[in-house]
């Protein structure tokens, strides 16, 4: 690809319009425990104190905004006091032009690296960089730099505790990719009815299998409803496509292919009701005649051979789907059939060798990750000497901006 392509594709995807679901609370949530590190600190310490603080509470906040799987306090936990040490040791070394320049170097790549273990890793590690060009001018002492790194994790505390004070739609991210993966297939349902052979895209499966993963304490805290049927949801796809497609029996026209469609409008139906349900937690909304086309005995008159039992498969699987979307309780209340091979997600602790592994396995040449955390380490250096060497001040704003808008 040339670079003129490639600074078109750049700008044609930078400025395409992305409908995404709006989280007003958790915006208010964040700006008031900004307002609240603030407040605090500005009152009982000073500005300078404040504006570290400030910094901490605004990183941890923006982490939680990330899309990622993991509990919202722990991203701002580790956000705050990842944040606390950069400060502190970029502090320490700031007096010796050369070792800070070499941190700034290592830091910088580092946090190039970090995009291996995922966006969020990413985009946490380089903020870090960014704010911590800002908050090292703000100490004057090594005792006062413990401090500020103090407060700056005091920052992402506090923004941990309003998460867990006040949640705001509690497994919302889990629910909203499972409903996605439910809501596809119901329009592939639909469009089978007029396409037989419809491709299907498999991305909301893809997403709902990587919420799916979850550590062992939210393993014990996850709703029913999100138990089992993104495990359902994967197999109801070839069922749909079995039902519908002419190689398995059924003729493109005639009783047989208007009962299928019949079939396919009602999944569809279905899944969209349960779609609902798992979104908001609220009970399953379906027709009776929905239900009455999928549990008929015209099934047996009707079809046969593959597309009967296609057909029988189907109302199975949705009678499952539909049994865990109107799911209310503990594990308990799942039925012993239905329980889903959970999908392990590792902890904190745990997470470090995998995250060591995957960068590790971006250490070669032809790695856009080890690009750009070259790139981005030479600007970074580079810039802050330059910034430095000329009489304008504010030398880290160069850096600053390298780490805030390259991308791997």
């Amino acid at each position: 690809m040339s670079w003129l392509r490639a600074l078109k594709e750049t700008a044609r995807s930078g400025l395409e319009i992305e409908r995404q679901r709006l989280e007003p609370l958790i915006a208010f949530r964040g700006a008031a425990g900004l307002a609240l590190v603030v407040g605090t600190s500005l009152v009982l310490f000073g500005p300078e104190i404040a504006a570290s603080s400030a910094f901490g509470a605004f990183q941890a906040a923006i982490a939680t905004f990330q899309r990622s799987w993991r509990p919202r306090p722990v991203l701002a936990l580790v956000s705050g006091a990842s944040l606390a040490v950069s400060t502190f040791v970029g502090y320490v070394s700031a007096s010796h032009p050369v070792l800070f320049l070499c941190l700034l170097g290592a830091w910088t790549f580092l946090a190039g690296l970090a995009w291996a273990a995922g966006p969020t890793g990413g985009i946490i590690a380089s903020s870090n960089v960014a704010i911590m060009l800002v908050t090292i001018t703000l100490p004057t002492s090594v005792v006062d730099a413990a401090a500020h790194a103090g407060m700056i994790l005091a920052g992402g505390v506090v923004q941990a505790a309003l998460i867990v004070l006040f949640p705001v739609r509690r497994w919302g991210a889990q629910r909203d990719a499972l409903a996605d993966a439910l809501a596809a297939e119901a329009d592939y349902a639909r469009r089978l009815r007029h396409d037989p052979v419809a491709p299907f895209d498999p991305l909301p499966l893809m997403t709902a299998r990587s919420a799916a993963a979850v550590t062992p304490r939210q393993a014990r805290r996850r709703p029913v409803e999100l138990q089992g049927a993104r495990g359902i949801a994967e197999r109801l796809r070839p069922v749909l496509a079995s039902l519908a497609d002419p190689a398995m029996g059924v003729p493109a026209d005639g009783l047989e292919r208007a009962w299928v469609n019949e079939l396919l409008g009602a999944a569809g139906s279905v899944l969209d009701a349960a779609a609902r349900a798992v979104r908001h937690g609220e009970p399953v909304h379906l027709s009776a005649t929905d239900l009455g086309v999928l549990k008929t005995p015209d099934n047996d008159v009707i079809l046969v051979g593959p597309a009967l039992r296609a057909a029988d498969r189907l109302a199975a699987l949705l009678d499952d789907v539909l049994e865990i979307a109107e799911g209310t309780g503990t594990d308990s209340g799942l039925p012993e059939h239905l329980t889903p091979d959970t999908r392990h997600r590792p902890t904190l602790l745990r997470l470090v060798p995998v995250v060591l592994k995957a960068i590790r396995r971006e250490l070669h040449h032809g790695s856009p990750i080890l690009r750009h955390a070259i790139r981005v380490a030479v600007v970074a250096v580079c810039g802050y000497f330059v910034g430095e060497a000329m009489p304008l001040g504010h030398g880290y704003w160069a850096p600053m901006t390298a780490v805030m808008v390259m991308r791997p």
